[in-house]
């Protein structure tokens, strides 16, 4: 299991959440953590004790999320 989090364009962490899979991550940050898809909205991922940006919201509405990934 993975962790993620999603930042917002202050650089302040709104959530942090374990996921299974990639798929699932991305989904909840589409419709739960940012379904405003406000710019500069950022879904981290921990790998290897780092946190790296795994998804970066450029705004713009959220209709199908992992359809389009």
């Amino acid at each position: 299991m993975a962790q993620y989090r999603v930042v917002d364009s202050d650089e302040k962490v709104i959530e942090e959440k374990d996921f299974e899979d990639a798929t699932s991550a991305y989904d909840w940050f589409k419709t739960v953590a940012a379904p405003d898809d406000s710019l500069g909205t950022v879904m981290q991922v921990q790998d290897n004790g780092e946190w790296k940006n795994f998804e970066v919201s450029d705004g713009g509405t959220n209709k199908n999320p992992s359809a389009d990934a």
